[in-house]
């Protein structure tokens, strides 16, 4: 493959494939899974957790990059996986059957640095793996609301309650008939994933409750301002009625971009709840609701709940919008009415103002002339004086209308340059 020109990102996606693969059990054994939600931002105190517990162990630590580590223990093993925005710490050890409904797996890894995990803890269930039970056994430990189901065509049984016992852990009792300790891995990791995603895509419920609030202060005043449109308030009114939906879809909008990514978040958690409730192959077993009918009753009705608040959101972001840009329509044609009326009446006074400068302008042609006249009737006089032939009086009459005349021509002259550099008929 030398030759070839290999993707800068091939071997992570092969790697992908198997990032995080199941640990094979054989029992009986206790698995205790805790996740921790950190935040997209968490991968780095995560990662640093986990490499505190290895060099106290002198175990191999997890690379700059890693988002998985195991470690072995020998009494004890655990497995750190990174996800989008948590982590899971899985513990694993051997089980003494006596005791078994008393036992966690992390019970035996340095109390402190369990303590100490980053985050906050949302998922904490153990799940036993046992032989020989039976379902009856199992339902006296769990009491009357005990969920369970034949798995993989019978290879196994499942029982849970999902409630938290006195140590706020919820409890899984796994009786694998088959001594395949790659079977029970993979059948144990497909459980500790229902309850960890169950409850990560149960996290948008609460927002959706707080969300649904807010939306229905939203919704109320959208309506209000949509009910004062219908009735022609004037423009400043109307101003002040737009003012006040840019600030309504201004809220709107942010309480979108607060809540999308968690309820797109409990979708896709949804989503693969019902994946590996699927992978699972649940036959039912008399009297004992199955985990699919349970998910179905339980689970997917916060999750439509958490879709019929997005779908809320999403129709008042657009029906904010709608009444704005009618609003806005409104008002400028109001604003356009007002122009119209306003240039009209500026109209009217740029053609008083030209009335007014053509008559400055005759009444200056006639003041101008006479001044100019006045002026040459002294030396026509003068004239006069000398040659006593002269006739000063006929003289000024004819030369007062070259003077009219020779003004307005220069008055016109002056007009005309003005109007070729103002690029307007004055």
């Amino acid at each position: 493959m030398t030759n070839w020109r290999i993707h800068p990102e091939r071997d992570a996606l092969l790697a992908e494939a198997h990032a995080r693969p199941y640990t094979p059990l054989s029992s009986p054994t206790v698995a205790t899974r805790l996740a921790t939600l950190s935040g997209e931002a968490g991968l780095a105190d995560d990662r640093a957790h986990m490499t505190a517990l290895c060099r106290q162990l002198g175990a191999a630590e997890p690379g700059p990059e890693s988002r998985w580590c195991a470690l072995d223990a020998g009494t004890w093993s655990l497995r750190w996986e990174r996800h989008t925005e948590f982590s899971t710490w899985t513990f694993f050890r051997a089980s003494d059957p006596a005791h078994a409904t008393l036992e966690d797996a992390h019970d035996r890894a340095p109390q402190a640095w369990v303590a100490g995990l980053p985050g906050e803890l949302l998922v904490a269930t153990t799940l036993d793996l046992r032989t020989g039970e039976t379902a009856a056994s199992i339902g006296t430990l769990l009491g009357g609301d005990a969920i369970g189901a034949q798995l993989l065509d019978g290879a196994a049984q499942v029982f849970t309650d999902l409630r938290p016992d006195a140590r706020g852990f919820t409890r899984y009792f796994l009786v694998a008939d088959s001594a395949d300790a790659a079977v029970a891995g993979r059948l144990a990791l497909g459980l500790l994933e229902v309850e960890t995603y169950r409850l990560m895509a149960l996290l948008a419920f609460p927002l959706a409750r707080e969300a649904g609030r807010e939306l229905a202060r939203i919704e109320g005043e959208a309506g209000e301002l949509a009910a004062q449109l219908a009735h022609d308030s004037g423009v400043e009114k109307d101003r002040r009625l737009l003012a006040r939906l840019v600030v309504l879809a201004g809220e709107a909008e942010a309480l979108n971009a607060r809540t999308s990514f968690r309820f797109g978040a409990g979708r896709a958690y949804h989503d693969i709840v019902r994946d590996r409730i699927a992978a699972l192959r649940e036959a039912p077993i008399a009297g004992l609701q199955t985990f699919s009918s349970f998910m179905e009753r339980r689970l997917a009705p916060a999750l439509r709940t958490c879709d019929t608040v997005a779908e809320r959101e999403r129709e008042a972001i657009a029906r904010i919008a709608r009444t704005g840009q009618m609003l806005s329509t409104r008002v400028e044609v109001a604003s356009s009415e007002s122009s119209a009326a306003l240039l009209l009446s500026m109209d009217r006074r740029a053609q008083l103002q030209l009335r007014l400068q053509r008559l400055v302008e005759g009444l200056s042609v006639a003041a101008i002339s006479y001044y100019l006249l006045s002026l040459a009737v002294y030396a026509l006089k003068a004239m006069e004086h000398a040659w006593p032939r002269f006739d000063a009086t006929l003289a000024a009459g004819l030369l007062a209308p070259l003077l009219v005349g020779g003004v307005w021509y220069g008055m016109r002259r002056i007009r005309d340059r003005l109007e070729a550099e103002a690029g307007t008929k004055l």
